[in-house]
């Protein structure tokens, strides 16, 4: 009687698990901009999308076929290495229960998002509504910000006090820093130029996908965040690249003509972001080469904040390297910066080889994004769900769960 009413569960929990996890995914995607407080934002991610996750795993005997692959492996190894960082490491900023439950989290909402990999035309609704709600609050947020609050276009102003991070009313769409939302809207532009392109579409249904990238991409430009600028144009190129037809063709032309345009129109404005120059991050890296001795073989420990106290005429500190390439190998040391370079190549290897399925174009795409936007941008990636878990963990999830088309029907 037991095992009849266990298979029963096990046979209604197939059925339903794919919507309950595309919902939870959806929530966590998009929920950033729907939400105006935190920590419904976090109950709603934890019951919708690591709950059935969990489920999933332990009903697949913790699914052998996904963690068999390489990147699945150094991934694994990876994570093993932070954890004994962070038990072992006496400068780790948390205890081991910490960075377990972490690591945890990591691994189930990887193993998440390649599941549904699995469910194409599931996953493909899914993203289209993402990018829809993204692109939705994108231009909420261009109308309110200057429509109703009445906020003047001058690049000045803007540039200096007005850099769009928030829709700014009652807290909805709030990314807390102009940087963070860059990142995070540049995501969904990259995706919207996939599904684009990528997608058998009506002309409305590519004129409403057009409209919203132009809101996303409006927004970003308007954050003022250098990093998302050329992570987004990265990843757009990248994404437009790996699909090579008419669509493509055109929105590389067109936006080749946009370019020019802007150099033209925008040529002074341009000439002083280049003066900008690094906003400073140089002085960090330069501290972070001249304590390279410190840290470079074991690390300072999983979460050691990278702290950096700029001269006096600056009156400002900072608490990590401003590249998370730099961060990760301040935490964990040589050994944790080779693991991670091994886990990017392993997926940009293994999204080359599937690169006749859509999606691991789309992911190749994305993971180019996150990879510029490391360089200069992203602090951490192994704490709790934020706007970086959908920057990087998002693609690696995608990149996990596509296979080639003769192995197209296997366990993601």
């Amino acid at each position: 009687m037991i095992s009849t009413q266990y298979l029963s569960v096990l046979s209604r929990f197939a059925q339903v698990w794919p919507y309950w996890l595309g919902t939870g995914l959806f929530v966590q995607l998009a929920g950033l901009v729907f939400n105006n407080d935190g920590s419904r934002y976090a109950t709603q991610v934890y019951l919708l999308l690591f709950v059935p996750a969990l489920f999933l795993l332990l009903a697949r005997c913790f699914s052998p076929d996904t963690w068999r692959q390489w990147p699945a492996r150094i991934l694994l190894a990876l994570s093993a290495w932070v954890l004994l960082s962070g038990w072992l490491n006496p400068g780790a900023a948390e205890d081991p229960g910490h960075w377990f439950k972490i690591v945890g989290l990591v691994l189930i909402y990887v193993f998440a998002v390649a599941s549904l990999v699995g469910q194409p035309c599931l996953f493909r609704r899914l993203l289209v509504a993402a990018v829809a709600m993204a692109a939705l609050f994108a231009w909420l947020t261009l109308y309110y910000q200057f429509g109703v609050l009445d906020k003047p276009l001058d690049y000045q102003q803007i540039r200096f006090t007005g850099r769009l991070s928030e829709l700014g009313w009652k807290g909805f769409a709030d990314l807390d820093h102009p940087i963070v939302a860059g990142l995070y809207y540049g995501v969904f532009a990259v995706l919207a130029t996939g599904l684009l392109v990528g997608l058998p579409l009506r002309a409305w249904q590519a004129a409403l996908l057009v409209l919203g990238m132009l809101g996303l991409l409006a927004y970003i430009l308007l954050t003022f965040s250098r990093g998302a600028w050329f992570a987004t144009a990265a990843g757009g190129l990248v994404t437009l690249l790996l699909f090579p037809n008419a669509r493509s063709k055109a929105l590389l032309g067109s936006g080749a003509l946009l370019l020019l345009v802007a150099l033209f129109v925008f040529w002074p404005e341009i000439q002083h972001e280049r003066q900008v120059g690094l906003s400073n991050r140089d002085l960090i890296w330069n501290a972070w080469g001249e304590r390279f001795s410190e840290f470079w073989l074991m690390g300072a420990g999983g979460g050691a904040d990278f702290d950096f106290q700029f001269p006096p005429s600056f009156n400002f500190s900072v608490k990590h390297a401003h590249s998370l390439y730099l961060q990760l190998w301040y935490e964990y040391g040589l050994v944790g910066i080779l693991l991670f370079v091994a886990l990017l190549a392993s997926l940009l290897w293994k999204g080359w080889q599937c690169r006749a399925e859509p999606l691991a174009r789309l992911g190749l795409g994305l993971m180019a994004f996150a990879m510029v936007a490391m360089v200069s941008d992203i602090y951490a990636i192994f704490h709790r769900p934020s706007p970086y878990w959908v920057v990087f963990w998002f693609p690696v999830g995608i990149l996990l769960g596509v296979r080639r088309p003769s192995s197209a029907g296997e366990t993601a």
